[in-house]
């Protein structure tokens, strides 16, 4: 068991009566030896004789935590604080619950109140820092990481904690260090290694960032898949091909995608899985590559096409074709290719002035754990779409109907949308559209890769802090992964107005250029 969710001792006896006794110490003992499923039946039947035991509904949300089962552990652990108002045990796993299921703000609210009735236990404290920096809270989090450390100075957990809270801060050597000190306690800490990998990856350091992002699957409780060939390990393959399985997110798997013409550079025949919503785009894009199939879920793990000689994650592959900044190609500006009918026909519809520039836009990332950092406001935009000479066309996937129609009616300036292009679904659709554009300009989402994929001059409004991916590097306004972006970056106060401000200006100059 991992130190935010927490038992209760052996030693406390909830009642003295034998029929609850035995099977209450039975589930305590087999919850020890992790066998979860005969601790939580042992739990279960304790139950029966007696319902109104706090710690009781405690230790087995402890271990359907541990089984996943993440709502009966927060039901659970309410019943527990519901039967005794001061057990700080529950209030702390209810807490670590919540933050597991994203409910941040609910989370935060129980760890205070567990931290306030153990103000001398590093655990909720730790529980409660970790929840400030998920909320993107950086400095209340490393305040509270400290103290808790302060208590416990081997605490791995926090160290590994306080190192993200420091890397939000843009406090990248110091959050190094932290991983480091986690990891000198307990080597195996696996989230200290994958946040590791990150930020050297962010700093640059290749080598080390892809051998320490290796440990992404154990610390995010990936099943890492098996097939019954060996996994790449960079070698040449002959004839055989190398069959590379997707595992990311859209934006990632264009980023990937770019290292699909090193490998048939190399010679190596390329089986490649991809969204199926990629799939044309990928087909198109990638000509000579042996096969881009669509990634079936579940996958087939069992076998593989005959002539496949190895296998790799796709987020795998910088670790032998990415391993320092002369690795990238020096001539390439783009690497998917759209279709150009369609394209064609976009623009046309369109009906740009003479004259007139077509500007991509996208406000809004949609990323489960760092969406709302990275994200803006179509409403912040105003003094962009008040520059005169150019046409704005929404790229932003998801409905945007509404925000867009208040905007117009508010402004008096419409957001041109093509109302039968499904900006989600449709992304060979959406690749076309945004191939016609002139410049797009976007927060750190899909459209950004797919605007560097192929070639558009993008600006990238780049967060600061944990939601600014490794990819974008630390500083600068160029890129690697893509030559064609302009990287515009937040400031440490994570305030996106001077960004959209910096952003207006350079576009009223574009535009007077332009014309």
């Amino acid at each position: 068991m991992n130190r935010k969710q927490r038992r209760a001792s052996a030693t406390i006896a909830p009642e003295s009566n034998p029929a609850f006794l035995e099977p209450f110490n039975l589930g305590l003992q087999l919850q020890q030896l992790g066998h979860l499923e005969q601790s939580a039946a042992a739990y279960r039947k304790a139950m029966k004789v007696n319902p109104n035991v706090a710690l009781l509904y405690n230790n087995l949300g402890v271990v359907v935590y541990n089984q996943g089962n993440l709502s009966e552990a927060v039901a659970l652990q309410k019943k527990a604080i519901a039967l005794d108002p001061t057990l700080t045990l529950a209030y702390n796993n209810l807490g670590v619950a919540l933050n597991a299921m994203n409910r941040l703000p609910e989370a935060l609210a129980v760890l205070a109140k567990a931290v306030k009735l153990a103000p001398n236990d590093p655990q909720p404290i730790n529980n409660y820092g970790d929840t400030l920096v998920k909320l993107s809270r950086f400095a209340e989090g490393a305040e509270a990481l400290h103290k808790a450390l302060a208590m416990d100075p081997n605490y791995v957990e926090a160290f590994t904690n306080l190192g993200t809270a420091l890397w939000g801060l843009g406090r990248i050597d110091e959050a190094v260090e932290c991983f480091h000190r986690a990891l000198a306690l307990k080597p195996d800490t696996a989230m200290a290694h994958k946040n590791l990998g990150i930020v050297s990856l962010l700093k640059g350091d290749f080598v080390t960032g892809w051998r320490e992002y290796n440990w992404r699957w154990l610390a995010d409780k990936i099943v890492i898949r098996q097939y019954p060939v060996p996994v790449w390990q960079g070698q040449p393959l002959g004839d055989g091909a190398l069959l590379v399985w997707a595992e990311q997110g859209v934006g990632d798997e264009i980023l990937q995608a770019s290292m699909i013409g090193d490998l048939l550079a190399r010679g190596i025949k390329v089986v490649w899985e991809v969204d199926p919503r990629m799939a044309a785009l990928f087909r198109r894009s990638f000509p000579t590559a042996t096969k881009i199939f669509d990634r079936v879920l579940p996958p087939i793990t069992d076998r593989v096409d005959p002539g496949i000689a190895a296998h790799i994650a796709a987020g795998s592959m910088g670790e032998f074709i990415r391993r320092s900044y002369d690795d990238f190609p020096r001539e390439r500006r783009s690497y998917l290719m759209p279709d150009r009918a369609r394209a064609e026909a976009f623009r046309a519809r369109l009906g740009l002035a003479p004259g007139e520039r077509l500007v991509g836009i996208s406000w809004l990332s949609k990323n489960v754990a760092f969406g709302e950092s990275k994200s803006t406001q179509l409403e912040a935009w105003i003094d962009i779409l008040k520059t005169p000479g150019l046409k704005f066309v929404d790229l932003q996937y998801g409905d945007t109907h509404a925000e867009r129609r208040q905007f117009q009616k508010r402004h008096g300036i419409t957001v041109a949308h093509l109302d039968d292009l499904d900006l989600r679904d449709d992304l060979d659709g959406l690749a076309a559209l945004i191939s016609v554009c002139d410049l797009v300009v976007t927060v750190s989402n899909s459209t950004a890769h797919f605007a560097g994929a192929l070639g558009v001059p993008v600006w990238i409004m780049i967060p600061a802090g944990v939601g600014k991916f490794w990819y974008w590097g630390l500083s600068g306004e160029t890129n690697p992964w893509y030559p064609s972006a302009t990287l515009i970056r937040q400031g440490a106060n994570q305030d996106w107005r001077p960004v959209l401000a910096e952003v207006a200006a350079r576009l009223a100059n574009y535009a007077a250029h332009s014309a």
